[in-house]
């Protein structure tokens, strides 16, 4: 027999031919599989090509990516595909029919779970290989390889507290200027980082840079950072970096504001 063919679907492709999977908030990823029974040269086909019995299709995936589920490619047609997969859904066998015979094409998807892939994940590589027990010479693994690329939907909103500030009172030069009482009115920008995606699962794979107006065309401070801290979802608050109050002025806990 002659059963070849097995690849991926189409996706697309980096610069060098890799083919780039792009990662958001999907929870799974189908693998398009299309196995082939012809002839290994079209112009004489009498020379090979007979029923591959025991035609099974074995794939092994990467940690990252497990084997979810059988998935016909047209639901209005039965499939002979029969596939069993292991415990950790790190590999699974597929029968391709038997036997498979001369001329045949399977086509279906393999669905593969997305929830091992990490920020940290930059390619994942799923090995396909094909056995019969009828003569096949040559039958080598084929490895299709991707590289991932993290999208994240991520949004960021802001509001100022109050939302309207007015300037007065004595001009101060900075070296005098000692406590917080003494940089003016205070205003509170509150920003809000939202994923719906994939849960970040590591300390600093995300940053958000802010700019603000700090000086007016003389050098003069206009909006001095008194506080910047960082809210996490588990209620604890970590230092922003650089550090806010660089002229350390005495501050009055616990306000919280920027000036």
């Amino acid at each position: 027999g002659h059963p070849g063919g097995a690849h991926s679907g189409s996706v697309p492709r980096g610069a060098d031919g890799t083919a780039v999977f792009a990662m958001s908030d999907q929870k799974d990823v189908a693998l398009e599989i299309h196995v082939t029974n012809l002839p290994s040269d079209p112009a004489e086909p009498q020379r090979d090509g007979d029923d591959a019995h025991e035609a099974l299709l074995t794939a092994t995936f990467p940690p990252e990516l497990p084997y979810s589920a059988l998935r016909p490619y047209d639901s209005r047609a039965p499939s002979p595909v029969v596939c069993l997969a292991n415990q950790n859904g790190s590999q699974v066998e597929c029968e391709l029919g038997n036997p498979m015979k001369r001329g045949a094409q399977v086509r279906f998807f393999l669905i593969l779970s997305t929830l091992g892939i990490t920020i940290q994940t930059t390619d994942l590589a799923v090995e396909l290989a094909l056995s019969t027990i009828s003569e096949q010479p040559g039958l080598e693994p084929v490895v299709a390889r991707a590289r991932v690329v993290i999208e994240l939907p991520l949004s960021v909103t802001g509001v100022a507290v109050p939302p309207r500030l007015f300037f007065g009172g004595v001009v101060r030069g900075e070296s005098a200027v000692r406590r917080e009482s003494q940089v003016g009115s205070a205003v509170r920008f509150e920003v809000t980082v939202s994923n719906r995606g994939q849960s970040l699962k590591t300390l600093g794979s995300a940053f958000l840079t802010l700019q603000w107006p700090q000086e007016i065309s003389n050098g003069k401070w206009l909006l001095y950072p008194l506080h910047l801290e960082l809210a996490t979802p588990t209620g604890q608050r970590e230092a922003c970096s650089p550090p806010a109050n660089p002229l350390r002025l005495a501050l009055v806990p616990p306000r919280d504001g920027a000036r």
